[in-house]
């Protein structure tokens, strides 16, 4: 009788994605943006979901800088990262401070950070074939703890 044992060195555990990009809020919506995210989820090995994913995560980063305390000032820095073993894309949005000098001071002022969540995946169907799914989650969090 043979036992195997497996060492966590043997199994190579599935490498993280990340991304980052600094773009005016204007920016960080638009064809361009939608084009660098495609590009990072494609390179990340997500082939024909990338299109689809690009185009959630877009909607989502409007969504939550429309909500935020920045609306629309200033510039933010956005960290993208890939959870692949649980089919999850997690974003974090931060403002960026505002540039010293700057007319307006209150552009890094925001306090906070927007969260965007995406899953997704293939829900098997009859006979194989199958739908593709996609859930998504957005929220602000502000920095600071209150109590009421």
């Amino acid at each position: 009788m043979s036992t195997s044992t497996r060492d966590s060195a043997e199994t190579p555990r599935p490498a993280l994605r990340t991304g980052r990009w600094q773009l005016p809020t204007g920016r960080a919506t638009g064809r361009r943006a939608r084009r660098a995210y495609r590009r990072a989820l494609r390179r990340w090995g997500l082939g024909s979901a990338a299109d689809e994913l690009a185009d959630q995560l877009t909607a989502l980063v409007q969504d939550v800088l429309a909500r935020s305390p920045m609306r629309g000032r200033g510039a933010i820095d956005l960290r993208l990262e890939l959870r692949a073993s649980a089919r999850m894309l997690l974003g974090e949005i931060h403002p960026l401070p505002a540039r010293p000098g700057a007319g307006d001071q209150a552009e890094g002022g925001a306090g906070g950070r927007g969260i965007i969540v995406i899953t997704y995946g293939r829900r098997p169907g009859r006979r194989g074939a199958g739908a593709r799914y996609v859930h998504r989650f957005t929220w602000w969090r502000t920095d600071s703890i209150t109590t009421d």
